[in-house]
């Protein structure tokens, strides 16, 4: 094999390497922290929701820049697991994407580790930033490395006992299982999804705990205040909350992203994230539905990219969010992520200015009642607590506004104000809300002899939104947010 130079090894001991083969080439020589990385990973497991730790001085990939830790996040274990659940049905290709940011390259290595020591697969062909690697393995416990051009092993990716893993690239039909690691770009895996056995899966972006022990345990020295305000400017982006934390271009470049994208820049990236800009990803993020990982939403990033564009937007916000709402009515599985994050930001400022708003008693199709519109007075509330669980309110006077800062529900978000008044912003009708959290709620938070909840919904919903069945005794209001 021309330009190709393989080493063997086992994965235990430093000592058990095998006399080189193949020709030798000096620009394509195995790299020593390759060999190294091998050898120490296939000593270890895997341990899902912790660490896995190499031995100092050896790193990921053998890329010192990559470190020698890496988390092994739950979707990493479930993606594999879904991969495997498909494989079995002879489903043998694979787009995994998601937003940019969120180290869908790291997986790359837990994959290759679970493919060589669970599934004792023999051959990997690896591609990564203009490289290919060729990974023999024996029983999971030895492994022989060559480096080539991304033109070389063409005849391994013949055998369907192959897995060739694409990290960023292009991916074309060969017979052997097929794992192609992408940012949203239809460009570079339109041709793949085409072929016969191929699949999409999505990767989630990060949960919070999971930012907080990589903080803890990668980036130590990143202060705990700093990360928050990133991710509430980012999300939970770890390239841009953590590894970036510092990096002045790279925090700019949101703020970039935000002057770049115009309002139609963005619906095109909730409508389709494949067609859209490259920087408006960091504006819209892919939110995975479920743990089969196949069905997915869009979210605006944070509610710092919200009100930028909101400002973008200028005297058109009003007419750009009607016409959102009203596109969620005929997409909800598109739309109505993104249309009532805006649509939640919007109801914080006209419930904060207070005045008065146009209100319906809601019932039980089981009681007959008329339900007649009165109006609700709301005082101007010039102060605003974000809280993060029930248990971290307190009362902060008549006229206080509190903003909770975890989601519920796609397009709905629980808030509590003024502080005896419940409101739940909402742009889809709702037939179940979480009991738990609301009850818990309204038992700390609600005062007098009815506890009340508002749901709060655009005027084109006003007139139509029923009941939701809630199993305890709490009176139920929907309030309409007026266009202004």
């Amino acid at each position: 094999m021309h330009g190709q130079h393989i080493v063997h090894f086992r994965g235990k001991g430093y000592a058990n390497f095998l006399a080189p083969a193949g020709r030798l080439s000096s620009s394509m020589q195995v790299p020593d922290d390759l060999k190294i990385f091998w050898q120490a990973l296939l000593a270890l497991d895997f341990p899902v929701g912790s660490f896995l730790n190499l031995p100092s001085g050896v790193y990921l990939l053998g890329k010192k820049c990559w470190g020698s830790a890496l988390l092994v996040r739950h979707c990493y274990r479930g993606l594999f697991d879904r991969m495997m659940d498909l494989h079995s049905s002879s489903e043998c290709r694979f787009l995994i994407t998601g937003t940019p940011g969120i180290g869908k390259s790291f997986f790359a290595v837990v994959l290759m580790g679970w493919l060589a020591k669970e599934k004792k697969v023999s051959t990997i062909v690896f591609d990564t930033s203009g490289v290919r690697y060729l990974f023999t393995f024996n029983n999971g416990m030895s492994v022989g490395v060559a480096v080539g051009h991304r033109k070389d092993f063409t005849e391994k990716l013949m055998n369907s006992a192959t897995w060739w893993i694409i990290d960023t690239g292009t991916a074309l039909e060969r017979g052997a299982n097929t794992v192609l690691l992408s940012s949203p770009n239809r460009e570079l895996y339109k041709e793949f999804l085409k072929l016969q056995g191929s699949n999409v899966l999505y990767m989630p972006i990060w949960t919070d705990d999971e930012i907080e022990k990589c903080r803890s345990q990668v980036f130590p020295t990143i202060d705990l205040g700093l990360v928050r305000a990133l991710r509430s400017r980012w999300g939970n982006i770890p390239r841009y909350v953590l590894e970036k934390a510092a990096n002045v271009s790279a925090q700019h470049s949101l703020d970039d992203a935000i002057s770049a994208c115009n309002w139609e820049d963005m619906v095109t990236c909730i409508a389709d994230p494949g067609v859209a800009k490259d920087v408006s990803h960091k504006l819209v993020h892919i939110k995975v539905k479920d743990d089969q990982y196949d069905q997915m939403i869009t979210k605006v990033a944070s509610s710092y990219v919200v009100q930028k564009m909101e400002a973008k937007a200028g005297y058109e916000l009003v007419q750009e969010l009607q016409n959102l709402i009203h596109q969620s009515t005929w997409a909800p599985k598109i739309f109505s992520a993104a249309a009532g994050d805006f649509f939640e930001s919007y109801t914080h400022h006209c419930l904060q200015h207070g005045g008065f708003f146009k209100v319906r008693h809601l019932c039980s199709s089981l009681i007959e009642e008329t339900q007649q519109e009165t109006e609700l007075m709301l005082h101007l509330s010039p102060e605003i607590h974000e809280f993060r669980k029930v248990e971290d309110l307190q009362q902060q006077g008549i006229r206080a506004y509190y903003v909770s800062c975890i989601d519920t529900f796609p397009s709905m978000d629980a808030k509590l104000q003024q502080p005896d008044l419940l409101i739940l912003i909402t742009i889809v009708q709702m037939s179940v809300v979480d009991l738990i959290r609301i009850t818990a709620a309204a038992r700390r938070q609600l005062s007098g002899p009815k506890q009340r909840l508002y749901f709060s919904v655009p005027s084109c919903m006003f007139e139509s939104f029923k009941f939701v069945d809630i199993s305890r005794d709490i009176e139920q209001w929907v309030l309409e947010v007026p266009w202004m």
